[in-house]
């Protein structure tokens, strides 16, 4: 059993330096504008889009290869593929279609070229819509 939870950890350890490692690969050829971001208070259903930017601050052209997702509410919106040469800015549109009531986070992840991939995230609350016709106030009997 012992033998069981060295090996375990060992993996897990091996694991967690090798995800730092990539984060730190990525943050030093890519900058990014809106990895994370704030909706603030959005109408519950209501879609709601924001635009991730990144620039090629290395030296080597990189492809954007995939958006995911973390659900089906959200829709990435790129070209998939995408060369991104040293120097020039590429984008990938995020699109949430408001199914959320209440506080929320969703994840989206981007895939590229040399095993490169970046976690970005977006928040926000979803609220009622109050803007219904409210029914009239009757103050009078009804006459028959």
């Amino acid at each position: 059993m012992k033998k069981i939870i060295v090996i375990l950890g060992l993996f897990l350890s091996i694991y967690s330096s090798a995800s730092a490692q990539n984060t730190n690969a990525i943050d030093q050829v890519l900058k990014f504008k809106n990895e994370t971001y704030d909706f603030g208070k959005i109408s519950f259903g209501k879609p709601a889009s924001y635009v991730i930017e990144f620039t090629n601050i290395g030296k080597d052209t990189l492809t954007l290869l995939n958006a995911r997702p973390g659900c089906g509410c959200t829709t990435p919106n790129f070209k998939p593929n995408e060369k991104i040469a040293p120097g020039k800015t590429g984008q990938v549109q995020i699109t949430f279609n408001g199914s959320a009531m209440g506080a929320f986070t969703r994840a989206t992840t981007l895939d590229f070229s040399g095993g490169l991939v970046k976690q970005t995230q977006f928040s926000g609350e979803g609220v009622a819509i109050n803007n219904l016709p409210t029914a009239p106030i009757l103050t009078a009997p009804i006459k028959h």
